[in-house]
């Protein structure tokens, strides 16, 4: 591990307009990357614009599915869904591949990802400095999505400068994905998101997450990129009229792998193979 200057990119993309919001999207990289970024981070959606909340128009949300016409509804928008996806794949990825390969950037970009036949995630890409997609996080709190399929697994990505754990939006929600993420080495948390932000709950919430698994976390909206400090201090964040917040951090001041006091304390959670914590019943002996 090293330090290292990490990103996070604002702005409001437009639903289903993928060009265009690529367009945007790769002017700010451009930035970050002239900053001296050498790992950037984007809001949720931030090609296909978050289209998810256009479900609500189409009267596509989990409470409408009483409603005369939520099949047609629903099969009308997944076909307009994966055109998008389609073209999300052929077009927009290939030019984040290769704008990362030009800057000598780590990427982690969310957007549509059409796999599997007609299945559609959403989905944090990663790709290195060569240009190369070395994994991809799908999100997993996602059932009010609808018309997408739900992730399995938490992944750390062993970047040369610090672990690095991703999450997307209403994962953040649930304190048990980023201790998984912790537990399993990560240093450093990226939250692509599109939902709350601001102060109030969301600034409480994804500081707690910092302070209770002693990791950086940044947390990439379309309407401010925060940097959290392994203490939960916010340590830098954009203004409303700034699109790039950039500094640079030492993953060794996290303390890493949930241990967030000692190592003793880290021993007190039953770990599996895959890095998930598991509680464990104790069951009260009775008195003979």
């Amino acid at each position: 591990m090293k330090p290292f200057t990490i990103a996070g990119i604002s702005f409001w993309p437009e639903m289903w307009k993928p060009q265009k919001n690529l367009k945007e999207l790769l002017g700010h990289i451009r930035t970050a990357a002239e900053m001296g970024a050498e790992v950037i981070a984007t809001p949720e959606g931030v090609i296909d614009g978050y289209i998810t909340r256009d479900l609500a128009n189409h009267k596509i949300r989990l409470e409408h599915r009483h409603l005369k016409g939520w099949s047609k509804r629903v099969e009308a928008f997944r076909k307009r869904q994966l055109a998008l996806a389609d073209r999300i794949k052929a077009k927009c990825i290939p030019a984040l591949q290769a704008e990362a390969a030009r800057l000598g950037v780590y990427l982690f970009a969310n957007t549509l990802d059409r796999r599997r036949g007609r299945s559609v995630y959403n989905t944090t890409f990663v790709i290195d400095p060569a240009g190369k997609i070395i994994g991809k996080y799908d999100k997993i709190h996602s059932d009010f999505e609808v018309v997408n399929a739900t992730g399995r697994g938490h992944y750390v990505f062993d970047l040369p400068m610090a672990p690095i754990g991703v999450l997307v939006c209403a994962d953040r929600q649930y304190p048990e994905a980023p201790r998984s993420l912790a537990l399993a080495g990560a240093r450093v948390l990226i939250i692509n998101s599109y939902g709350g932000f601001g102060e109030g709950w969301n600034e409480r919430m994804i500081r707690q997450r910092a302070y209770e698994n002693g990791i950086f976390v940044l947390f990439c909206h379309p309407g401010e990129s925060v940097l959290i400090s392994p203490t939960g201090r916010i340590v830098a964040a954009t203004c409303h009229w700034e699109n790039v917040v950039v500094r640079k951090i030492d993953p060794v001041q996290a303390v890493g792998r949930g241990k967030f006091g000692s190592k003793a304390m880290a021993k007190t959670y039953i770990v599996d193979a895959a890095g998930t914590a598991h509680g464990r019943l104790r069951r009260e002996r009775r008195p003979r």
